[in-house]
């Protein structure tokens, strides 16, 4: 729509060429119901905002939302008839803004679901450059395939980024791997109990390389839970390089996880029964 003065007021005019693309997205969005999908689409296409910027998730949403399509005004959260014309027609919109309120409860609840989910790396993965990744995942003949994507990805389309998504089992397996041989490398534990003997030089140094180590041994035994929570703990970020991965520690994980399994703590109680467990 555009501004034109008419004597004192002003008065919004039809842009027949805007009210099309208008209503094209109305309709894409009552067929299509994903706004994502409908970014990657126009993106695809090369089919730009009035402003000549690439259609966003962010951007068809608003526009979904805009009552100045009904031909109304909007003054202080209230709506009022206008004098412009309609675009679109009030079945349109109600049709998408039940889809819109539909959706919504069904995509919060695989969200939380999702975000429950215990994930390795989530908010801990990213590019050279600095973008995130995050955790995805298709279904394709009833098998889930999980993804590490970048985050452009999932707001904007794939256009938007020039990194693709990753597997994400194989991207775990090395960190974990790096987890497990970190719990035992030397220097690692020689920093961890220079740290811990500064504030409790009663203890020996089997007293705290001895866990450390059994819980290296018992990474595979325990819960997705804990091993995410652990990563968390000890992992800053995990930078995706072309010849590999590089793992930033976080220096005051691991002195909390050794303040953990010191002894008379239940981590270290929990561990004990663990291990006998395994001998067993």
């Amino acid at each position: 729509m555009t501004a034109r003065c008419e004597g004192l007021r002003q008065r919004l005019v039809v842009n027949e060429t805007e009210a099309k693309l208008v209503r094209r997205i109305f309709d894409d969005f009552i067929t299509m119901r994903s706004a994502t999908l409908m970014a990657k689409a126009y993106g695809a296409e090369g089919v730009v905002t009035k402003g000549g910027k690439p259609f966003t998730k962010q951007t068809i949403y608003k526009m979904l939302h805009n009552r100045m399509y009904l031909g109304e005004i909007v003054h202080k959260g209230q709506s009022f008839p206008g004098q412009h014309e309609a675009i679109i027609t009030q079945a349109q919109w109600g049709a998408v803004h039940a889809l819109i309120a539909t959706d919504g409860i069904e995509r919060r609840r695989e969200t939380n679901d999702r975000q429950r989910e215990p994930v390795l790396l989530r908010s801990l993965l990213f590019t050279p450059d600095g973008e995130r990744l995050v955790p995805s995942y298709t279904v394709k003949k009833g098998k889930t395939y999980r993804y590490y994507s970048p985050i452009k990805h999932r707001r904007f389309g794939a256009w938007a980024s020039q990194h693709g998504p990753l597997p994400a089992a194989p991207i775990e397996e090395l960190v974990t791997q790096q987890i497990v041989a970190a719990l035992s490398a030397p220097h690692i534990v020689q920093s961890v109990l220079d740290r811990i003997r500064r504030a409790r030089p009663d203890l020996s140094e089997p007293e705290v390389v001895l866990p450390m180590r059994n819980l290296a041994g018992l990474w595979q035994q325990l819960f997705p839970v804990e091993q995410c929570r652990l990563a968390q703990l000890l992992i800053e970020r995990v930078v995706i390089a072309d010849g590999g991965l590089e793992i930033i520690w976080r220096d005051q994980g691991w002195q909390e996880l050794a303040g953990e399994l010191m002894p008379g703590t239940i981590g270290a109680e929990l561990q004990e029964w663990d291990q006998q467990e395994v001998e067993a």
